[in-house]
């Protein structure tokens, strides 16, 4: 989830469960609330710590004890009356850390959630990687009660209910249901794919991934023992449901080049954070050029942040040289 939604998010929490505490408590669960996005900076260093870095300390269960810890001592600092006791602000700030955990975990991009100890990424994909829905109910249940408030305000008129606090807890009612609806269509999608065949061949595997704007498209991605596929998934007509219009593209067949970008450096990093890697061969004039990406990237239609593996190897299959890559850098087919 963006920074700009997690930040919202929290302010929701805030005005809705915390409503009667002071600003430092708000202040605390902001930090709280967006700390873990920290790790976006990584990209500025480029592809290769942008994939060892995002959503690896900061969105584990360790590294999100830690910012409840660094969030709740700003808070204290903030508060200089000391009117807020320790136990308040740790409850306050694990709320919005937690929270901000949640949100991340139903996105596709996944989380490292036992990081150091184990390296895999836990995703619910029912979340696209910015939703504006979830972005124009919290917009509705911050700003609109900000505006009620200056016009009453205006009348002179005395409110003596806690700020925003009645806007603030539909507008998270409302994202909680939105949330469950887009897990049962999920689970819908998967369903249609599932029992299908692709090119006259059964699935080994299906993903679903949300569409930004429809609840009701969802991206497919298929995988075959010969080929993986892309196809949009109606949730409301699988009557109308054609696995025949699905985008085919050829698994490459095992040979001494795969295997030795398998286990290449590069090949191993790639391989141990795409959900569904894909290499295309090319034959250059002194061996082959292997491009590794992530399906899953081209199924969301991300457009940023796309990192993909490029290997040259010799006539030998040899490697001779690697590097970690943005998708737009490379030849991709």
């Amino acid at each position: 989830m963006d920074i700009v939604t997690h930040a919202l998010l929290s302010l929701a929490l805030a005005r809705g469960f915390f409503a009667r505490r002071g600003w430092p408590v708000l202040a605390g669960m902001l930090v709280a609330g967006t700390l873990a996005d920290v790790d976006l900076i990584s990209e500025w260093f480029g592809p290769a710590a942008y994939l060892a870095g995002r959503r690896k300390f900061t969105h584990s269960l360790l590294g999100t004890i830690a910012i409840i810890v660094i969030a709740a001592w700003v808070a204290h600092k903030l508060d200089g009356k000391r009117l807020e006791t320790w136990k308040g602000l740790l409850a306050a700030t694990s709320c919005a850390a937690v929270v901000h955990l949640l949100f991340d975990f139903c996105q596709s991009a996944g989380i490292e959630l036992l990081w150091p100890f184990h390296g895999t990424r836990y995703a619910l994909d029912w979340l696209p990687q910015v939703d504006p829905w979830i972005l124009f109910l919290l917009l509705g249940g911050v700003v609109v009660p900000e505006f009620l408030l200056l016009v009453s305000l205006e009348i002179g008129a005395k409110d003596k209910r806690p700020r925003g606090r009645n806007g603030a807890l539909v507008a998270l009612v409302l994202i909680g249901i939105y949330v469950g609806a887009r897990g049962v269509l999920h689970f819908n999608s998967v369903a249609l794919l599932e029992p299908r065949s692709y090119r006259g061949e059964s699935p080994r595997r299906v993903e679903s991934f949300a569409e930004r704007l429809s609840l009701l498209t969802w991206h497919g991605v298929v995988e075959t023992q010969s080929y993986l596929c892309l196809i949009d998934v109606p949730v409301t007509s699988g009557d109308s449901f054609d696995p025949e219009a699905a985008t085919c593209l050829h698994k490459p067949e095992e040979s001494p080049v795969l295997t030795a970008v398998q286990q290449s450096v590069v090949g191993r990093k790639f391989l141990s954070a795409a959900r569904i890697p894909r290499a295309a061969v090319d034959k250059t004039e002194i061996g082959y050029e292997v491009v590794i990406r992530d399906l899953r990237d081209v199924a969301e239609q991300q457009t940023r942040d796309r990192v993909v593996a490029r290997i040259w190897l010799d006539s030998a299959s040899r490697i001779v040289s690697e590097q970690l890559a943005w998708a737009g850098e490379a030849h991709l087919r």
